[in-house]
């Protein structure tokens, strides 16, 4: 049986500046991350006492749907 290599780790030494470009990059995606787990989770809270079929859900496709007009709104988001 033979095994597939699916990851593989590198150790990289950016220079200040390149990570300080990391840490922002890293930054800016946790932020976008928490206030669409955010949205959910309001919505969630606002429909958990409707029933079922009465319930409104954001998916993942209308979050990511919605990111061009965030780019927009938020350019450095492009």
């Amino acid at each position: 049986m033979t095994q597939m290599l699916l990851t593989y780790k590198i150790s990289i030494a950016p220079t200040k500046a390149q990570a300080q470009i990391l840490w922002i990059l890293a930054e800016k995606c946790r932020l976008l991350y928490n206030f669409a787990l955010a949205e959910r989770l309001h919505q969630w809270t606002i429909n958990r006492e409707k029933p079922p079929v009465e319930r409104i859900h954001i998916t993942y496709v209308q979050q990511q749907n919605s990111l061009p007009a965030l780019k927009v709104q938020y350019p450095e988001y492009a």
